[in-house]
C-alpha cells in the first residue's frame, strides 16, 4: 500500500510540473574557435539552455527552425541528438519503488531535499562516533544547509577536505553520489577492512553538503525537472534564479558568466549575491583558521572531466603541476573501476570559461591547493537526466577515485 501511494503522490506531482514535451537537444559538430564564438550568440537567447557549451543544445518546438536555420547559414554541423526530451524525462523517472525503503535508505534511487536532510539524521545516529551535523546557514527560502562531518578522532591536527553536490538543481546523480561516497567512508572504517580508508579518515576531516542549492534543488522535483539556478529574484530582474557557480567573490563577472536574470548563467547582481554562497564562503573561511584545508571538490554532472582552475582565464595557476599530477591519479583510479574515462584538465582550455565558480575561489581566495570541479557520469546519452541504474557505478568509481586522491595528497 505504501508503495502505492508514494507513486500516486510522484504521478501526481510528474503532471503539475513544466513540459518538455517536443523539446530537442541537437548535438553540434565544432570545428573552431570561430564556430564557438558564432555559438556563444545562442547564450543570449533565455529559451535556449546549453547542457554542455558549446555541444549540447536543448531546443524547444517554438525555436527550433529558428535555431537550424542559424547553424546552417553559418555552417555549422549538428545532428538531433534527443528527439524529445519529455519522453526521456518518462523513460528515466519510472521506477515505482518508494523513494525510500521500509528497510532503511536507499541509496539506489533518487532521493528530494526532505529525504536527503533525514538521510543526515540518520548518519549521525548510526555512526555518533565518526559523524556529527550542523547547519552552515539557510536558502534564501529558508531550508537548512544542513553539513555532515566525518572523519576519526585522533587528538592531532587534521587536515580537512570540502566537497558538496548539487550547486546545481538538476544534477540530480551529484547528491546521489556524494551521499553514497559518504556512507562508504563510514561503513568501511567502521568495518575496518579497508587500511587506505583507514587512514584517510585519521589524516582528514571531511565537511560534506549534499545539497548546496536546496531551493532549486526542490523545485527540479516540484516544477522543473531541469531547472539549474537558485530560486532568488533581485530587485530589478526579470526572471528568477542565479548560477551558485558564477557566484564566489573570486574574478567575478568575467568570461563564461551573464549579467542577464534570464541566462542559466546569471552571475547574481553582485558576487556573494547569494546566501547560499555566502554560507559556504563564510563556513570555509572561519574553519580554515583552525585547520588547513587541502581539497575542494564540487560535483556535478555532466562529461566525466575532472576540472582544475582557472576557469576565469586561459592562464595556468602556478601550481597546476601539483594539480595536474593529482588528477591523473584520482581520474585513473575512477576510469579503472568500470572503464568509465574520465578525462581531466584546467577549466577553461578543457571545458569552457565559467568566472566567479567555486574551483577558483577555493584556490584563489583560501589558497586550497586542490580544488576542483568534477564532472560526473555520462557522456550525453541521458545528460542531466541520468537512470537511477547508474547511481552505483558512478558513486562507486568515484568512491575509488576520491580514496587514490587523497592518499596521494597527504604525501604532498
Amino acid at each position: 500500500m505504501l508503495r502505492l501511494i508514494l507513486l500516486s503522490l510522484w504521478v501526481t506531482v510528474s503532471l503539475a510540473m513544466k513540459s518538455y514535451e517536443g523539446y530537442k537537444v541537437l548535438r553540434i559538430d565544432v570545428s573552431d574557435a570561430g564556430d564557438v564564438a558564432i555559438l556563444q550568440e545562442l547564450q543570449d537567447v533565455a529559451e535556449l539552455d546549453f547542457w554542455d557549451f558549446p555541444r549540447d543544445l536543448m531546443v524547444p518546438p517554438t525555436l527550433l527552425e529558428f535555431v537550424e536555420h542559424y547553424l546552417t547559414s553559418n555552417d555549422i554541423l549538428y545532428y538531433v541528438w534527443m528527439d524529445d526530451v519529455q519522453a526521456k524525462i518518462d523513460g528515466v523517472i519510472t521506477s515505482n519503488k518508494p523513494r525510500t525503503d521500509v528497510d532503511g535508505f536507499d541509496y539506489y534511487v533518487y532521493h528530494n531535499y526532505s529525504e536527503i536532510m533525514d538521510w543526515i539524521d540518520s548518519i549521525v545516529a548510526t555512526y555518533p562516533d565518526l559523524a556529527t551535523s550542523f547547519s552552515i546557514g539557510l536558502s534564501h527560502e529558508g531550508r537548512d544547509l544542513k553539513t555532515l562531518k566525518i572523519g576519526l578522532e585522533t587528538g592531532k591536527l587534521k587536515r580537512a577536505i570540502w566537497f558538496n553536490g548539487a550547486i546545481h538543481a538538476r544534477e540530480w546523480v551529484s547528491p546521489a553520489t556524494v551521499m553514497w561516497m559518504t556512507n562508504a567512508f563510514l561503513s568501511n572504517v567502521t568495518e575496518g577492512t579497508n587500511p587506505d580508508v583507514t587512514f584517510v579518515m585519521e589524516f582528514f576531516d571531511m565537511y560534506i553538503l549534499p545539497v548546496m542549492n536546496p531551493d532549486g534543488y526542490e523545485y527540479s522535483w516540484t516544477d522543473e525537472r531541469l531547472w539549474r539556478k537558485t530560486r532568488t529574484l533581485h530587485p530589478g530582474d526579470e526572471c528568477y534564479g542565479t548560477d551558485l557557480n558564477r557566484n564566489f567573490d573570486y574574478e567575478w563577472g568575467g568570461l563564461g558568466a551573464s549579467n542577464d536574470s534570464c541566462d542559466n548563467t546569471y552571475r547574481g547582481p553582485e558576487a556573494l549575491s547569494e546566501v547560499e554562497t555566502q554560507a559556504v564562503v563564510n563556513f570555509i573561511r572561519q574553519q580554515s583558521q583552525e585547520q588547513p584545508f587541502r581539497l575542494f571538490i564540487d560535483y556535478h554532472s555532466y562529461t566525466q572531466v575532472m576540472l582544475s582552475s582557472w576557469g576565469y582565464t586561459y592562464d595556468l595557476p602556478v601550481d597546476f603541476d601539483l594539480m595536474e599530477a593529482h588528477m591523473k591519479v584520482q581520474t585513473a583510479a575512477i576510469t579503472s573501476v568500470f572503464g568509465a574515462n574520465y578525462t581531466y584538465g584546467a577549466a577553461s582550455s578543457t571545458l569552457y570559461p565559467s568566472a566567479g565558480g567555486s574551483k577558483d575561489w577555493g584556490y584563489g581566495d583560501r589558497g586550497i591547493p586542490y580544488s576542483y570541479t568534477l564532472e560526473l557520469r555520462d557522456m550525453g546519452e541521458y545528460g542531466f537526466l541520468l537512470p537511477e541504474d547508474q547511481i552505483y557505478p558512478t558513486a562507486y568509481e568515484n568512491y575509488v577515485g576520491l580514496v587514490a586522491g587523497l592518499i596521494h595528497i597527504s604525501h604532498q
